[in-house]
């Protein structure tokens, strides 16, 4: 059994033999098992034979023969994912790459002459040769074939390749990229089929649109138009400028537009205008002196029934005011009763007592 090191080393020198045979244009049909011998020295050579006739051959040889050198290994996980390797490469290029990536982690450049020394002992075992450091070993008990190249092979005795060994014939399994980019092409095909019948409604519609603007099935004329109702009688006294109604009364907010540091206190609407019955979105921004170290602004917002004199308020807005600070603002929101006329304005309860100018609703023309 090989040691990872030891195995690194010879799934080296077979990708160093393969670049070289392709580099010198030996690229044989078939790849022998007694070709791969590993010399005294501990290196690996491949003896090559045939022709260049058939390159599938040889593919498939090296790939067993890859996977011959890491079975051999003591660890079974690194021969997995050297036959990962192979399964997933897509020709002899990517094959060595793939491999060679894997089995660098076992190798040291520090401990080549070390690695080789030890392979070299595994040969003279092998061979019945005397050890570097130790005695003479007997002979292994599988016999030599006659004629064959100097060496040692790797491949044990009575072993044969198996029939679908090769790479490029195997079934590879689906990679995570794959099955991604295929559940998201079921979704856009899902997609699709589900917004096809609106779209070609859509479509459709347009295209009747611009091709046949006059619907002619519907008749070609006027609808008669009523005439208005007569006014009622009780209405006649009054006057256009509202004559019998009752004008709504002014706002008194009862504090004063600027008081200690607060210099100006304005509101506005924030949505642009404000309807009674609902809720109304005010912006209230509190002109402060720079030079007064105010710390806290609290304000609220005051509804007043201009018809019945009626005050209702909203709940407390506080903002910190940064040191040398002219302004704060914030927004408020006030519950608008269902009033004819009414007012909204802002009223400070710190670090003073003020008032904004009140915001009618409605604006103009109001009555009681």
């Amino acid at each position: 059994m090989l040691t990872r090191a030891q195995a690194a080393l010879l799934v080296d020198d077979v990708i160093c033999q393969l670049e070289l045979a392709r580099r010198q244009g030996r690229y044989p049909s078939r790849l022998r098992d007694d070709a791969v011998t590993v010399s005294e020295t501990g290196r690996l050579t491949i003896a090559w034979n045939g022709s260049a006739a058939d390159g599938h051959a040889a593919d498939e040889s090296v790939a067993r023969l890859l996977r011959s050198v890491v079975t051999s290994c003591r660890c079974p996980e690194r021969a997995d994912q050297v036959d990962e390797s192979i399964d997933e490469a897509t020709d002899l290029e990517d094959l060595m790459r793939r491999v060679r990536h894997v089995v660098a982690a076992d190798g040291d450049p520090a401990e080549e002459s070390r690695v080789r020394s030890q392979l070299a002992a595994l040969v003279a075992v092998v061979a019945g040769r005397p050890c570097p450091d130790g005695p003479v070993v007997a002979q292994a008990a599988a016999p030599r074939r006659p004629g064959r190249a100097t060496g040692t092979s790797l491949a044990p005795a009575g072993w044969y390749p198996p029939a679908r060994i090769g790479w490029h014939r195997r079934r590879r399994r689906p990679s995570r990229r794959q099955g991604v980019l295929g559940l998201v092409a079921i979704l856009i095909l899902v997609g699709t089929l589900w917004a096809a019948p609106r779209v070609w409604a859509e479509l459709r519609r347009g295209w009747d649109a611009v091709l046949n603007p006059v619907d002619t099935s519907e008749p070609n004329r006027i609808s008669p138009v009523s005439p208005p109702p007569p006014e009622p009688a009780g209405d006649q006294g009054k006057s256009a400028t509202g004559a019998g109604t009752t004008a709504p009364g002014p706002v008194q907010v009862g504090a004063p537009a600027a008081a200690g540091p607060i210099s100006l206190v304005t509101a506005t609407f924030a949505n642009g205008e404000c309807t009674s019955g609902r809720m109304c979105a005010v912006r209230v921004d509190v002109h402060l002196d720079s030079t007064a170290n105010v710390g806290t602004v609290t304000w609220k917002l005051n509804v007043y029934d201009r018809c019945s004199g009626a005050v209702g308020t909203s709940a407390e807005v506080s903002l910190a005011a940064q040191p040398g600070g002219e302004e704060v603002y914030g927004i408020g929101w006030a519950d608008l009763p269902p009033a004819a006329a009414l007012g909204v304005a802002a009223v400070t309860s710190a670090p003073a007592t003020a008032a904004s100018e009140p915001l009618l609703v409605p604006a103009e023309n109001a009555t009681c």
